[in-house]
């Protein structure tokens, strides 16, 4: 189900008022790149505060206080379908835990952006496109995404992916290659 800015701010914006300090690293990086006015796909979320294991009591109650539906990822960590209006939002929160795992470097160079008048922090798509390529999975919608964005830094793709543990770096830069970047 798609949503709009709008909805996106909205529910930005509430967590936000409970205090959540976030990151987002998902997709939707890449999708507030290229202007998108409708959104898909989950928001993936870096929990800086409160912590998803420590803390995950809160993003129960707040899913409880807000009337969204509480669940957990496939890591165990928390996920939480908003509702605004007749749309469906899911979000998915993370932290460095188990096989999740994002230099601090790029959580604090994170930069700020307007949606709807609603201040929220983002990884750069260059960024994202390194930790996706470090998964191995979407591959196809990496590819694509590529193709889509105007631009692409290719020093801060190299940067990233020196930040990344050292026995995987090759991996990376091997799979970004195959859907057809060249470093």
């Amino acid at each position: 189900m798609s949503y709009s800015l709008g909805d996106l701010a909205v529910v930005l914006g509430k967590l936000i008022g409970y205090g959540v300090e976030f990151v987002v690293i998902g997709d939707t990086v890449v999708q507030l790149a290229l202007r998108k006015k409708e959104l898909s796909s989950d928001v993936d979320l870096f929990a800086i505060n409160p912590s998803v294991v420590v803390d995950e009591g809160f993003y129960v109650e707040l899913a409880e206080k807000e009337g969204w539906l509480y669940s957990t990822t496939e890591a165990g960590t928390p996920k939480i379908v908003a509702r605004v209006g007749d749309k469906e939002i899911a979000l998915e929160f993370y932290e460095n835990i188990f096989d999740i795992y994002i230099p601090g470097e790029i959580i604090g160079r994170a930069g700020s952006i307007s949606v709807k008048d609603v201040k929220i922090k983002l990884i750069k798509p260059e960024e994202y496109i390194v930790l996706k390529a470090r998964q191995g999975v979407d591959l196809d919608k990496l590819k694509r995404y590529i193709k889509e964005l105007k631009s692409i830094d290719k020093k801060l793709i190299i940067k990233t992916i020196e930040l990344m543990p050292e026995d995987e770096q090759k991996t990376i830069a091997n799979r970004l290659r195959q859907i057809g970047l060249t470093l």
